[in-house]
């Protein structure tokens, strides 16, 4: 479902586990045969590894017994410089997800500088950072120097969470795994519909884990857009520019379009000619005679099912055009 460097990652579920998760009477090495999340989860990464105590060589021992159909990465934390490149060697050699730890008071230039250095590696790279860490330009910074994933820490945000994925996604930097106070499919949902690429439960219920990650590799076969933004008119980030309509009134879109840095003119012309010769070109019958302006296919339109039954397309199919044009609209 979705691919993240040299990563094939099965859906969007992610689990964070640490030592506390394995029998507390067995050492480092050992413990990894006794890991209770060895589902359904899309990735799973081993935690809180401080790379000042727990020598290379013994978490690479772990990490190569683990037996588990996710997709493997580890979170490490160091002092000094050279033990963290060492991991991600190992990384890109095992084809491992590798994620920097920068939350106990790592600099915004020891974070950038790390970034870019492992990247030349080829390492696929996760940092994790919590939300007040990660100003604007450090964003930006993160982004041009590689950096492929941001697990941002939001639990016991009070709500809050979702908006500060939205600010992120709205920056188009690398993708976004958020942590957050995951109890059911709506509480996922409503990070992914903001612009999340992940959701990360740390430590869940192994069944509500499984359950969670099936029921989301379910709705994107169902739906052709896991994470699928709300329309703009009713808060969702930039990616829901590919519903709206074109710019005839006052409205948000208006709003949405100074955030993205196009103006009304460009944003038509854009969608446009990114439709041409696509599905989403025809829709003789609609409301601006295109699929290109046309709502989520959740929000209930007989003008555009109407359209969408003539053309043999599936609401699947339309959601997955959909996608395929925000991605490209917002293409800097």
């Amino acid at each position: 479902m979705l691919e993240v460097g040299y990563l094939n990652i099965d859906n969007p579920i992610a689990i964070t586990c640490s030592n506390e998760d394995f029998d507390d009477n067995r050492d480092f090495h050992e413990k990894a045969k006794s890991n209770r999340f060895n589902g359904f989860a899309g990735l799973l990464i081993i935690d809180d590894i401080n790379l000042d105590e727990v020598p290379l060589p013994d978490v690479e021992a772990t990490l190569n017994e683990i037996k588990t159909s996710s997709t493997l990465g580890f979170s490490v934390k160091s002092s000094k410089d050279e033990p963290l490149m060492e991991a991600a060697r190992f990384a890109v050699k095992n084809l491992y997800l590798m994620e920097l730890d920068a939350r106990s008071g790592m600099s915004a230039v020891r974070l950038s500088d790390l970034v870019k250095r492992i990247k030349k590696c080829g390492t696929t790279l996760s940092a994790k950072l919590s939300p007040e860490m990660l100003t604007e330009d450090l964003a930006v910074t993160l982004r041009n120097g590689g950096l492929d994933i941001i697990h941002l820490n939001l639990c016991g945000m009070n709500g809050t969470g979702p908006k500060i994925v939205k600010k992120i996604s709205d920056q188009h930097g690398p993708r976004i795994m958020a942590l957050g106070d995951i109890g059911n499919f709506e509480d996922a949902e409503s990070l992914l519909a903001m612009g999340a690429d992940f959701v990360s439960l740390h430590r869940p219920d192994p069944d509500f884990a499984d359950w969670l990650s099936k029921a989301m590799k379910e709705y994107d076969h169902i739906s052709g857009w896991y994470n699928a933004p709300k329309h703009i008119c009713s808060g969702g980030d930039l990616r829901g520019l590919a519903f709206c309509c074109p710019p005839v009134k006052h409205c948000p879109v208006l709003g949405a379009l100074r955030r993205a840095g196009m103006s009304p003119e460009d944003f038509v012309e854009r969608k446009l000619r990114l439709a041409k010769g696509t599905p989403l070109e025809g829709g003789e019958g609609t409301c601006f005679g295109s699929l290109v302006w046309c709502c989520k296919a959740s929000k209930s339109c007989y003008l555009r099912d109407a359209v969408l039954r003539r053309a043999g397309l599936s609401n699947r199919d339309y959601m997955s055009l959909k996608r395929k044009l925000a991605m490209q609209l917002l293409k800097t």
